[in-house]
């Protein structure tokens, strides 16, 4: 088989354009979390140089950010390994980039990714604290004197904010209006940090997973898709958000190691206004029953990931604004028509499917078939009974009675559009709703169903 043929049309002729290597092996991987593909490539260039390369690329470009992100993820690779790496930030080496596909090919970086599976203190404790010391690294290169060629123009980061709320809002509009979205960059508008510091290099998505380590020394930060000029403790906000799905040491100590690598003093209400923004952010309802989206390369995980963060963002939007959230119902109910069914094709997809999958991109998405199996379950058993207590609510909380749930929800989305509900039930029923919808996903969540926020301090 030609090694072209495992990669979307003209993508391989296009790695060799840039790179100058002929792509000799295709060996297809998951991608970077729910949002990329990737392949593993060996590569060999005329003067007789071999390589083995990893691979991200999103041809559907459905994954975060948008074609300005990738092209500052290009570029500070490419100073990280060149101009830059003088600072000391370990990184794989930069080989080439295919913008209009979003592919980003480096050099393969020996290390394993998985943090949470350290069980040696001594060893865990070290290597956090290296990882600490690779973002305070990052946040002392002087952006202001050499500003990374091709990263756009160096700014405060106010107005990276202001941007943000203001994508943000445009982004939430037409059929996709969300109500938890609104009020959530509400709040964010209303509540921008004064005083932050000079712009630094942020990473974007920092945290237990997206780096490789060996021993206790970090071998390479990876994924810097939402790389951008901002403040230092958006840094550290994200790595709240990773620790959502990753373990990692508690926050206090993290933050203290930071401080001593010679970091920048730590500022925990700027730290919960980035988690919140960046939260909020991450948290856009999935559209992928719309024919116009793109197809995610992983739509079980993407929906897990969807689901989590909608949830946190209610109950961080609640603690931000003051809010004590009550419990929420969830009414329980017998197993479905179709549970049977259901119960087979999973243990068929976990028995005799994946077993024999020798593939490794197949595997990763037959074990996201089988969420995606459990949430249609749980949808058949509990979504009527939930929308029958979310219906109730809504009734009350805006003194009318409707015909159905569609009708509640579309009444409620109405009002809080208009400013016709009071901010605290609005959050309320929003964190209701949430709540149902994580529960319906919590079998397909596995371990990751009651996951939050660690703390602060």
């Amino acid at each position: 088989m030609d090694p072209a043929d495992l990669l979307p049309t003209g993508l391989a002729a296009a790695v060799e354009t840039a790179s100058g290597a002929r792509v000799i092996t295709v060996r297809p991987r998951g991608g970077g979390g729910a949002s990329r593909d990737g392949a593993e490539l060996d590569l060999a260039w005329p003067d007789g140089r071999s390589a083995s390369a990893y691979m991200n690329y999103d041809v559907h470009k459905a994954g975060a950010g948008d074609d300005a992100a990738f092209l500052r993820e290009a570029a500070v690779l490419r100073a990280l390994s060149g101009s830059l790496a003088g600072a000391g930030v370990r990184v794989a080496p930069y080989f080439a980039s295919v913008p209009d596909q979003r592919a980003l090919v480096c050099g393969m970086v020996h290390g394993k990714d998985r943090f949470g599976g350290i069980t040696d203190t001594v060893q865990r404790d070290a290597l956090a604290k290296d990882f600490m010391a690779q973002l305070a690294a990052l946040h002392r290169i002087d952006v202001t004197a050499t500003p990374v060629d091709g990263m756009g123009p160096v700014e405060q980061a106010e107005a990276f904010i202001r941007r943000r709320i203001t994508e943000l809002r445009a982004a939430n509009s037409s059929k996709a209006w969300d109500p938890l979205i609104h009020l959530s960059l509400n709040w964010l508008e209303a509540n921008i940090p004064a005083d932050m510091p000079a712009p630094v290099i942020v990473h974007g998505d920092a945290g237990p997973g997206n780096f490789l380590y060996e021993g206790d020394r970090v071998t390479a930060l990876l994924d810097w898709e939402l790389v951008h000029y901002g403040d230092p403790m958006a840094d550290l906000a994200m790595l709240c958000l990773r620790m959502l799905f990753q373990r990692f040491v508690r926050l206090p100590q993290a933050f203290a190691a930071y401080e001593a690598a010679g970091g920048y003093k730590i500022d925990l209400a700027r730290i919960r206004y980035w988690r919140l923004l960046f939260q909020t952010g991450f948290a856009r309802r999935s559209r992928y029953d719309d024919p116009d989206a793109p197809p995610p390369p992983n739509l079980g995980m993407n929906l897990v990931y969807s689901t989590i963060h909608r949830r946190v963002l209610s109950e961080a939007l609640a603690d931000a604004a003051g809010i004590v959230l009550p419990p929420v119902a969830l009414p329980d109910a017998p197993p479905g028509a179709h549970d049977r069914s259901f119960g087979i094709a999973l243990d068929d997809i976990r028995d005799a499917i994946v077993p024999r999958l020798s593939d490794q991109q197949a595997a990763v998405k037959a074990k996201g078939m089988a969420r995606l199996v459990k949430w249609w379950r749980a949808i058949e058993r509990f979504e009527p009974g939930f929308h029958a207590a979310e219906t109730l609510e809504i009734e009350a909380a805006l003194g009318r009675d409707f015909a159905g749930y569609a009708a509640a929800w579309s009444a409620f989305r109405d009002e809080v559009a208009g400013d016709g509900i009071a901010t605290q039930p609005a959050i309320i029923l929003c964190n209701a709703h949430e709540t149902r919808e994580a529960a319906l996903m919590a079998d397909a969540m596995g371990g990751l169903a009651d996951t939050k926020f660690a703390a602060l301090e």
